[in-house]
């Protein structure tokens, strides 16, 4: 019986190595965090569709600038005349000459018959006056488009942070399952023991009941862990902008090294770099554009411009008209619209600087925050590890103990239970850790894995 019960103790002692010595099956990647997060930022499509945003404001951009040059119009006119028209000059209509006589000599009747007509009519006009307008409409769609830079910066942010903490979680899942398979193999060999200790009549029927319970929580506990470490992972796959049932396995993460943060030089940073803080001035910029370009319309309109006008089949009229000249548009009374424009412009920039420094308040409010729950999280990881350490010199006393027959068999797999829990308690705050770790980068604006 003695002889049984220290092979027991040794499968027990085995069951961490056993598992950690598994092999990966071939059709498994191995996915660490950084491939993940490089994976995640190269095909996530909603980063993709972020940075496409980026490229249309560039086009927008490169449209705007189009607007400086000059302007090439031309219209074709094809018409057919339901009725004739009749030009009537009387006797001597252009003047009576010397020598001539009048022009013309009698009454002349000219028509022009049903057909069809044509008319070109081509223009090139240089806007003059329009150039600061169109100058401040560059600036705003340069503005844009360094908002859309921003945004998408800030959507980066996002799905990194997002990679990161559903990795970690997944990580937490599997330290959980793995602490469920070695409660799973301690209750499996109480029930066995149990079960001829109730044979022998040494032990109570109640008692074997009882172990068979927690084997079934158990059980159904690591199932609950399987189905979420599956969920978790097609979500990251979809992160990761792949098939969301590729398979892969991941790797642990390095232990808690020593970190020294310097919050104001965070927040100093934070505070020139954060995407939103970034977005945030960018309007400010655009909402002044915006009002100095409503201001602009009161300035008439004066541009160049070169005419050129064709018909065909009209006998009276020219054949071809070409000009050039100057053209003026302006509108000099417009009932105090402009005016009130421009005021509701001037209350966009200021709701624009408002926002500004909102956005700061908040922005210094999460990162304190955000280090704050990394500090909290160290504590508790320090915590763990001593509870860790503790557990592991219980378990060695108690196997020494019973070693020399001075404690049971039972009690020398409970000390074992604890100490699986204890080492899922500090891989859980270990993991917490890197999660409030990773939430204070995304605060501070960071996207390293450092």
């Amino acid at each position: 019986m003695t002889c049984r019960l220290a092979t027991c103790v040794a499968v027990l002692f085995l069951l961490p190595a056993i598992a950690a010595g598994q092999s990966i099956p071939a059709d498994r990647e191995r996915l660490s965090l950084d491939a993940a997060i490089k994976m995640a930022v190269d095909n996530n499509r909603q980063l993709a569709a972020a940075r496409l945003q980026t490229e249309k404001a560039e086009e927008d951009l490169a449209v705007a600038r189009t607007h400086r040059l000059p302007a090439f119009e031309t219209t074709v006119s094809a018409s057919q005349l339901l009725t004739p028209v009749d030009f009537s000059f009387p006797r001597a209509a252009f003047g009576d000459f010397p020598g001539i006589g009048p022009v013309p000599a009698t009454d002349t009747s000219v028509s022009t018959p049903r057909r069809l007509n044509t008319f070109l009519s081509s223009q090139v006009t240089q806007p003059l006056s329009q150039l600061l307008r169109i100058n401040l409409g560059i600036r705003t769609a340069a503005a844009t488009r360094d908002i859309e830079r921003e945004h998408a910066r800030e959507q980066e942010l996002s799905v990194v942070n997002s990679v990161k903490r559903l990795y970690f979680g997944i990580l937490q899942s599997e330290s959980a399952l793995a602490a469920s398979d070695e409660a799973i193999a301690l209750y499996r060999e109480l029930d066995r023991t149990l079960e001829i200790r109730v044979a022998q009549k040494v032990a109570l029927r109640s008692d074997a009941l009882d172990v068979k319970v927690r084997l079934a929580q158990e059980e159904a506990t690591r199932l609950t862990h399987a189905d979420t470490i599956a969920s978790q992972k097609e979500q990251l796959n979809q992160l990761l902008g792949r098939d969301v049932r590729t398979r892969f396995d991941t790797e642990g993460v390095a232990p808690m090294s020593a970190l020294a943060v310097d919050l104001e030089s965070v927040q100093a940073r934070a505070l020139a770099d954060r995407p939103d803080l970034k977005e945030a001035r960018l309007k400010v910029e655009q909402a002044d554009l915006d009002r100095r370009m409503k201001r602009a319309e009161r300035i008439p309109d004066i541009s160049l411009a070169v005419s050129y006008v064709s018909n065909f089949n009209i006998d009276v009229l020219p054949r071809n008209i070409a000009s050039a000249g100057v053209q003026l548009k302006w509108e000099p009374l417009d009932w105090g619209r402009r005016g009130r424009e421009l005021a509701a412009k001037s209350h966009v920039l200021s709701q624009a600087r408002l926002a500004v420094r909102e956005a700061e308040d908040r922005a210094v409010l999460d990162i304190n925050a955000q280090f704050r729950k990394m500090d909290e999280a160290r504590a508790q990881l320090n915590v763990a590890q001593a509870a860790q350490s503790a557990a592991r010199e219980k378990l060695r006393v108690r196997t020494n103990q019973f070693q020399i027959q001075a404690a049971m068999l039972s009690d020398v797999m409970h000390t074992r239970a604890d100490m699986a829990d204890s080492n899922d308690r500090f891989q859980q705050a270990l993991l917490a850790f890197w999660t409030a770790k990773a939430d204070f980068e995304r605060a501070a604006g960071q996207t390293s894995t450092d």
